[in-house]
């Protein structure tokens, strides 16, 4: 049994999953801060601080964690006890909340500024487990926890070989936005997905 193949029988049958790839058993879970927190950070820091365009500072440091982690919703993909993959969402009533938000003005949100929003956000790989269809794995179950329990529009603010992907599953791409402080030289783009069960409520 492949990868893709568990993912599409299985993705939302429970709290864990068990996905085959290439005779490796992997593990995806939904996990409670502060559950695994510390190694997600370290995961985060590891996954960013060899790609271009980063602060060297930043990625200087042992761990990424900030004060949203505490309220969020988090995924981890590990193997033999391991994270090799996360990622988080989380939910808001207004814009002016979501994680970033001075990066994009909200007035061009259009039709599109109606909450509960949920963001997508500090999705990573290790590097060395990359290429095995994580980040779809990852982006599919979080859109499906967002469209279960009630959000109307999901924000993504990716770099651009995510944007394809993300298209893919229903998000539309609004344009380039400024740069992370911690990723000053990497470009930045916002896109949206109106979740469909939600796109014919009336206020």
């Amino acid at each position: 049994m492949n990868l893709s193949v568990i993912r599409n029988t299985q993705l939302m049958s429970g709290i864990t999953q068990r996905y085959v790839f290439k005779d490796e058993e992997f593990i995806l879970s939904k996990v409670s801060y502060p559950e695994k927190i510390k190694e997600v950070g370290a995961l985060r820091i590891q996954a960013w601080k060899e790609e271009q365009g980063i602060s060297k500072a930043f990625f200087a440091n042992e761990t990424w964690i900030d004060e949203l982690d505490e309220n969020a919703h988090h995924w981890i993909i590990s193997t033999s006890g391991h994270v090799v993959a996360s990622a988080r969402m989380s939910f808001h009533e207004t814009y002016a909340t979501v994680p970033h938000a001075e990066l994009f003005d909200e007035k061009d949100l259009g039709k599109y500024n109606r909450g509960p929003f949920a963001s997508l956000n500090r999705l990573v790989v290790d590097p060395l487990y990359r290429g095995k269809g994580f980040s779809s794995v990852l982006d599919e179950i979080r859109i499906e926890y967002a469209r279960t329990n009630g959000i109307r529009n999901i924000i993504a603010q990716p770099i651009e070989n995510r944007i394809k992907p993300l298209e893919e599953m229903g998000f539309i791409l609004f344009g380039k936005i400024r740069p992370l402080p911690q990723m000053p030289d990497r470009q930045l783009y916002f896109m949206i997905n109106e979740i469909a069960e939600n796109k014919n409520v009336e206020n």
